[in-house]
């Protein structure tokens, strides 16, 4: 049954090594999903809004990796990123989609970091020791 999707996972493996997740579809597609590529395109309403022009710009994510993979009954899984961020439900439409369409999602994100004088890599802060 695909809850209102049109396509539905056979498997969902994390690869931490790689840094992604590997999902094969009913369909027969397989996609590579770069953790940091997940963190940034998060679904979440924290992320993403409630409306378009509510969106945030993620950056600084370079690095991040996935913690755990819980699922969401039978239409989503939820993912837990090191960065501490643990709102994100990705259903499987959603899934497939940034599989599908992964080089133009991208390719978009790059430029709307580089409209905005952002980066992927994190910022480091100094840390100020006080003796």
């Amino acid at each position: 049954m695909s809850y209102g999707s049109e396509h539905i996972p056979t498997e969902i493996r994390h690869q931490s090594q790689e840094q992604r997740l590997q999902i094969s579809w009913d369909s027969g597609e397989l996609f590579y999903y770069p953790m940091e590529y997940l963190r940034v395109k998060c679904p979440c309403a924290d992320c993403c809004g409630h409306t378009p022009d509510q969106a945030k710009l993620i950056d600084g994510k370079q690095g991040v990796t996935v913690q755990s993979i819980t699922p969401v009954g039978r239409y989503a899984v939820k993912l837990v990123f090191s960065d501490g961020h643990d709102s994100g439900v990705y259903s499987w439409t959603t899934l497939f989609d940034l599989g599908l369409r992964q080089e133009q999602h991208w390719q978009a994100y790059l430029e709307q970091l580089q409209a905005a004088n952002k980066r992927r890599k994190p910022s480091v802060i100094p840390i100020k020791v006080l003796s």
